[in-house]
């Protein structure tokens, strides 16, 4: 069975009887991979543009993260498009300058409003993107 990526996961799998004496390489790149999704950090300069998440297979990349932070300046209403090819869970912290709201989604589909200087949970389903809080309660 030959290596392939995984599509959800986006980390390489390894055939029965591959890759002897060198699979702990590609295992440790797994789990830098999976670390990436779960708590990774993302800075993102946005130069008054929408802005395209890189999103690679089996290599660190933008999109995998788990937090994103928006800075530069906008002078309108600007986009963070993110890949819909699976479901995904960001936060997303919208520290730009110029006072306005930034969106994230897909290509197509639903978006995410994050007002300038906010901070929110959002998801994706692999089609749209939804506010990941609705309500709070407590302090």
């Amino acid at each position: 069975m030959a290596s392939t990526y995984s599509t959800s996961l986006k980390i390489q799998l390894i055939g029965t009887g591959e890759q002897s004496g060198v699979w702990g390489t590609t295992t440790n790149t797994n789990w830098t991979l999976i670390e990436q999704a779960v708590a990774g950090v993302q800075s993102i300069t946005m130069a008054n543009a929408n802005y395209t998440l890189s999103n690679l297979n089996g290599v660190s990349d933008e999109a995998r993260n788990m937090v994103i932070v928006a800075t530069g300046t906008n002078s309108a209403i600007r986009k963070i498009i993110a890949p819909l090819n699976q479901p995904k869970m960001y936060v997303v912290s919208n520290q730009t300058t110029g006072g306005y709201s930034i969106t994230i989604g897909g290509a197509s589909g639903s978006l995410v409003t994050i007002p300038n200087g906010l901070t929110t949970l959002v998801y994706c389903d692999a089609v749209n993107f939804y506010s990941g809080v609705t309500g709070l309660t407590g302090n």
